[in-house]
């Protein structure tokens, strides 16, 4: 999830434009509800990404105009260690604080142009508490951290999640950690520590409402989120969705975990309630070809349509009947092991011992398809290095499709005859086509009927040895997976669809739609401020999200 390419790329449009700064000020002159006294939303942007700021500026429009404060905090370099940090850019950890002031520049500019309050972090976190902070951060037994919690926070666990992320790939053993990559997890954990502590003073001070961010994990997101929770404050974040204007907004469901792109217990029973339509069923498929067929994706970049089975099985090699069994590995340090318990220590241990266990079952063809966002995402140590690094040769009923092969993933959905993943995008699609998938954790998808989900590492490596006799979905699974597929995909993509369209995703506020923030006037946008306000998961009915966005779309109640 590496934001800082994507956004670097955009930084014109946060060129100063007094022309639309002073349209919002107008509007809100005329049309804020917002008193002293109002409830307020806490609006939490601790990453330094300004086009992420304006997303959640134009969702505190919406909230000013409806009687409610937004007060949104913003990093002023206290914390230090950041999402901002990675081991490609050759950084020193003495030079990290160099670029605060130009990243506290750049977001108080956004925050000015679209009229956002605003603190800032050193206005809660005073020097004696720095000090504090750093001095456990610098003398803390190395093997203490992990296991750290602080106001009820897991720092420990954020801390080593962020530094993850941070060596984009090598992950990190903390009985083996080199000095220097001991200094960088010691700094993510005083920066857990500092934003934990914020975000417990800021709670104190404003007793929001609510508290409103994006991701919610990381040291940067997830303090809020899980202290929020534990103190009954309504709490949900949002992320990007497949598609551009696509979003997904969430509220966690345990203290300390987030996932951030399923749905309560209590919405996947009122779908399951409801058998999906006959437009419904079109609209999923609608989305589904889009996303392989037509390059609609954000989260995929089509080179070919999908290839032919017959072809493609001949490509790899397979030159028997064998069943034909795929695993789909991730980006190791990406974002979903922080919303997704595994059974396997790190994912890359997921995938060695997998490998070990496949080379022995010489029954099944065996495919093993590296994550094409492992060059995408500048990945430093890749799923690739793994296992040139691990398996100097392979047997031949194991093929390997290299991160930068330009195979189609529906391709291989029509090949294999079952799938595993510990969270992907697979565990949902796959069903659809009436394959089993052995989910090697527990993801948004696990309990819903139409997966094969071992209890422990051993049941996972046992399932591996049974898969060639794992059966085809029943019709009931395979609806139960497009009734999911279907909430998944359709209703829980919510389309911000007033950013000016010659922007895309990352866009301004169309200023000739202003109008629209106001109560009643956008049915998407109505949604959107319910579910902040209350905590409730975001979802929608109607239209899916190839249509115009915002048509033919209404919340549900």
């Amino acid at each position: 999830m590496d934001l800082g390419k994507t956004f670097k790329k955009m930084k014109k449009m946060l060129s100063g434009d007094t022309g639309f700064t002073r349209s919002l000020s107008d509007f809100l002159a005329a049309n804020s509800l917002h008193r002293e006294a109002s409830p307020t939303v806490l609006i939490w942007e601790l990453g330094g990404f300004s086009l992420i700021l304006a997303k959640n500026a134009i969702f505190s429009l919406a909230l000013k105009v409806r009687g409610y404060g937004a007060r949104c905090v913003l990093c002023d370099g206290v914390p230090e260690a950041c999402i901002q940090r990675g081991l490609e850019q050759n950084e020193a950890i003495e030079s990290w604080s160099k670029r605060c002031p130009g990243c506290l520049a750049e977001m108080k500019d956004m925050a000015d142009k679209y009229c956002l309050d605003y603190s800032v972090v050193g206005d809660y976190v005073d020097q004696g508490k720095r000090e504090e902070f750093s001095r456990l951060s610098e003398t803390i037994e190395i093997t203490g951290i992990l296991p750290y919690e602080y106001l009820g926070v897991r720092v420990g666990e954020l801390a080593l999640s962020s530094t993850n992320r941070y060596m984009k790939g090598y992950m990190v053993d903390v009985s083996e950690l080199k000095k220097e990559d001991e200094r960088v997890y010691r700094k993510y954990f005083y920066a857990a520590l500092v934003n934990s502590y914020l975000a417990s003073e800021m709670i104190r001070e404003s007793n929001p409402v609510s508290i409103l961010t994006s991701h919610g994990i990381y040291v940067d997101y997830a303090p809020p989120m899980s202290l929020g929770y534990s103190k009954g404050t309504n709490t949900i974040s949002w992320t990007s969705g497949f598609a551009d204007s696509m979003h997904y907004f969430t509220v966690p469901k345990t203290a300390n975990k987030l996932d951030m792109r399923g749905m309560s217990l209590t919405a996947w029973q009122e779908r399951l309630e409801a058998p999906l339509s006959e437009k419904e069923n079109q609209s999923l498929d609608e989305f589904i070809h889009n996303r392989y067929f037509k390059s609609k994706a954000r989260d995929i970049a089509i080179v070919s349509k999908p290839e032919d089975p017959a072809l493609l099985k001949k490509a790899l090699g397979i030159d028997n009947d064998n069943p034909i069994v795929c695993l789909f590995t991730h980006v190791s340090w990406d974002a979903c092991f922080d919303c997704s318990t595994m059974l396997f220590e790190t994912a890359n241990q997921w995938v060695i011992e997998s490998i070990n266990k496949m080379a022995a079952i010489t029954d099944v063809n065996w495919i093993i398809r590296i994550h094409p966002a492992e060059k995408s995402e500048e990945s430093l140590f890749t799923t690739d290095d793994i296992i040139k690094q691990k398996f100097q040769s392979l047997p031949g009923h194991i093929k390997i499709i290299w991160s930068d092969s330009v195979v189609n993933s529906f391709g291989i959905y029509q090949l294999i005859d079952a799938g595993i993943t510990i969270f992907g995008t697979c565990g949902v699609e796959l069903p659809l086509l009436g394959k089993p998938v052995i989910v090697a954790g527990n993801a948004h998808f696990s309990g819903k009927g139409f997966s094969v989900e071992p209890a422990s590492k051993t049941d996972y490596l046992s399932v591996l040895e049974a898969c060639k006799e794992l059966a085809h979905l029943s019709e009931g699974q395979v609806k139960l997976a497009r009734q999911y597929a279907y909430s998944y995909f359709v209703q829980r993509q919510v389309p911000i669809d007033m950013i000016n369209k010659n922007e895309r995703h990352w866009g301004d506020v169309d200023v000739t739609r202003l109008d629209e923030l106001l109560p009643g006037k956008n049915a998407v946008m109505e949604c959107i401020c319910d579910g902040i306000v209350n905590g409730t998961d975001v979802i929608m009915r109607g239209a899916p999200p190839t249509t115009a966005p915002g048509q033919n779309r209404e919340p549900i109640p």
